[in-house]
């Protein structure tokens, strides 16, 4: 799978070069206990160090990786790291869909079975990356429809861990399950997630959540590199 980056439109080289790594990591291509150098990044990527700089601030922010005398070794992410980020997710989402389910907002209905509709099309065609960020592009909806700048600032404080393990999941899925399996309960549970914002039925949120991100956690837990080592600063 060859990640795209250009759907990610980083706003520097930098950002560039940390998404493309990013996915490295977490695919497994770079290996916990792996050393780089800004010099080999620079290389690689075709940049100055200036860049390979800036990506590996971004990398080492995100817990991916630690800077130390010997250079830079890569860690990854471990099983709880996994668990807390869906943990993450899940409270700025069920926040988010409660908060939508009080406004009556026909436009943000309207967007998220346009996208349904576009998610069908991705499986139809057998596209694991645009299924994946129409399902991003789903959720975010929501988050922003919830109009609370907190829970938006801490989504993206996640987004991009999010979208790439769920980019290696998705191209995982479709290659293991059967089209009609996929589709039929992912279709489901999203327009589940329709329905209970449309009709305001916010006692019912927690419980359509929770089986989507039953099946989300899977997924993702059975498709990303686990670093099963201890990781520094846990």
């Amino acid at each position: 799978m060859k990640f795209p980056i250009d759907k990610l439109n980083p706003s520097s080289k930098g950002e560039e070069i940390a998404g493309l790594m990013r996915f490295e990591i977490i695919s497994g291509h770079l290996k916990p206990g792996d050393i780089v150098s800004e010099n080999s990044i620079a290389k690689k990527y075709n940049s100055s160090r200036s860049p390979s700089r800036e990506a590996l601030r971004i990398l080492q922010n995100e817990r991916l990786l630690s800077l130390n005398r010997t250079g830079v070794e890569i860690i990854g992410l471990s099983q709880k790291d996994i668990e807390e980020l869906s943990d993450i997710r899940y409270l700025i989402e069920n926040f988010a869909i409660k908060e939508c389910t009080k406004k009556n907002d026909d436009e943000l209905i309207a967007f998220l079975n346009f996208t349904v509709e576009k998610m069908k099309i991705a499986i139809n065609k057998e596209d694991p990356t645009e299924l994946a960020f129409q399902d991003i592009a789903f959720h975010e909806a929501i988050i922003k429809a919830s109009n609370h700048d907190q829970i938006h600032h801490w989504w993206k404080n996640i987004e991009k861990l999010i979208v790439t393990a769920l980019l290696i999941a998705t191209e995982k899925r479709f290659s293991t399950e059967t089209k009609t399996d996929f589709k039929e309960f992912l279709v489901e549970s999203h327009l589940n997630i329709v329905d209970v914002i449309r009709d305001g039925r916010i006692d019912e949120v927690e419980e359509i959540l929770q089986t989507h991100f039953i099946d989300t956690r899977a997924t993702v837990r059975k498709s990303v590199f686990i670093n099963n080592e201890f990781k520094k600063g846990h």
